[in-house]
């Protein structure tokens, strides 16, 4: 519901935005893709600590217009599937609310009385991320035939980005009897930014409205969540009105 709902934000938003002009074509297209994501990355005692590395499958709903015959504007709304992540440990939780008693009764000392200090080394962490965007683009459009064109594309990104990350103590490392340490901690973060987007797409009409449409699109992010870049290959089909 919520992608329905921002899809159709971001249509009306275009439609309100395009200029009028004489012959000018106004199209929405649908497609598929992918989302690679690299970002900044530490190892350390076996364990990486990054903000989100991995691939995703997509979906991207797009409105646009042509401003002149080369020259028009477009708006994306991207929203990728999670990434998820086993970075394996050691961790640190600020609190796990054992008593001291029972804390002193596992073994290991104790820092403020929260949890044994012995067992922190067996914390492991899940992480799982989702950069959804929506990106306002300028394109060029250079024409390589009667129906077949490619189009440069660049702009800015807005994104939204949620991290979940959970911790947890491994049952085979940690053979405790059930109900002595808690299953899981998790943290959700959500956090806004824009950065740079750039891209190429080749348009190749299929009938006098329908046109498949299939690119690859680069996004910059510089955020404590994700400091990194994404490519985004995608396919899909535009119908032009």
């Amino acid at each position: 519901m919520r992608i329905g709902v921002c899809a159709g934000a971001v249509l009306a938003a275009a439609l309100a935005w395009s200029p009028p002009a004489i012959g000018q074509s106004v199209y929405v297209a649908g497609a598929i893709g992918a989302e690679v994501v690299r970002t900044s990355s530490t190892e350390s005692g076996g364990s990486t600590f990054d903000t989100g590395s991995g691939d995703a499958f997509a979906g991207a709903i797009r409105v646009g217009t042509s401003i002149t015959p080369v020259v028009g504007v477009e708006l994306e709304f991207y929203r990728p599937g999670e990434i998820e992540s086993d970075d394996g440990g050691p961790f640190y939780l600020p609190a796990l609310d054992l008593p001291l008693s029972m804390a002193q009764g596992i073994g290991g000392s104790t820092i403020s009385g929260l949890y044994p200090t012995g067992l922190q080394s067996f914390i492991g962490q899940t992480t799982r991320v989702r950069t959804s965007t929506t990106s306002a683009l300028l394109f060029a459009r250079q024409s390589l035939g009667s129906r077949v064109s490619l189009a440069y594309l660049g702009g800015v990104g807005f994104s939204r980005v949620v991290r979940e990350t959970e911790f947890g103590f491994p049952r085979i490392i940690v053979p405790l009897p059930p109900g002595i340490l808690p299953g899981s901690y998790s943290t959700r973060t959500t956090q806004y930014g824009a950065g740079p987007v750039v891209g190429v797409e080749l348009r190749a009409g299929m009938t006098e409205h329908m046109q498949l449409v299939a690119g690859l699109r680069a996004h910059t992010l510089g955020q404590s969540l994700v400091d990194g870049w994404m490519i985004r290959p995608s396919v899909g089909l535009a119908w032009k009105f």
